[in-house]
């Protein structure tokens, strides 16, 4: 092979290796079909927000981390400027993360996805580099996602904001 294809190949696998970069720069955590997991400060890296496998198939669970489709979260833009669906590969893309709409208001689940405002999310950068507090339109905006600090350490709640490492989530893509 010629010094001159081989600039020429290197030329353009520099072009676009140069695109990919710009592309995953200017993209943000909205965007396409992406999985993502959602993990907290406090149960750690080991943990992952889960759906647990019975014959409901809607309880929110925090589990250890593993190749489950309830762990494949998808973000997914609404028409609400500023909100998001949550929704995983294992309940379809019909089921969107909610929250019972009961006198207490604060436990999160899978539901039929519809115009319901417990299916709205805020997805907020903290100051805590890295994680987000998780909102939803329904419980307002001193309400955060966070983990019930108990012996199981694994209840997913709508609890008021304060700062709780159970409430700063990560949400990584793989």
């Amino acid at each position: 092979m010629s010094n001159k294809n081989i600039k020429r190949i290197l030329t353009f696998g520099i072009a676009v290796a140069s695109s990919v970069l710009a592309f995953a720069s200017t993209t943000n955590i909205a965007q396409g079909q992406t999985n993502y997991r959602l993990k907290t400060m406090f149960t750690g890296s080991d943990k992952c927000l889960d759906i647990i496998n019975d014959s409901k198939d809607n309880q929110i669970i925090m589990a250890d981390c593993g190749n489950y489709s309830g762990q494949y979260w998808q973000i997914q833009s609404t028409n609400k400027s500023g909100y998001y669906r949550l929704k995983t590969l294992f309940t379809g893309s019909n089921k969107c993360l909610d929250i019972i709409n009961d006198s207490k208001d604060n436990k999160p689940i899978m539901a039929d996805c519809g115009n319901y405002s417990g299916q709205f999310w805020q997805i907020q950068k903290t100051n805590k580099s890295g994680y987000y507090r998780l909102k939803t339109m329904f419980t307002g905006s001193d309400k955060c996602l966070d983990i019930i600090n108990d012996s199981q350490d694994n209840k997913p709640i709508m609890a008021n904001c304060g700062n709780y490492s159970g409430q700063f989530w990560q949400i990584p893509n793989f």
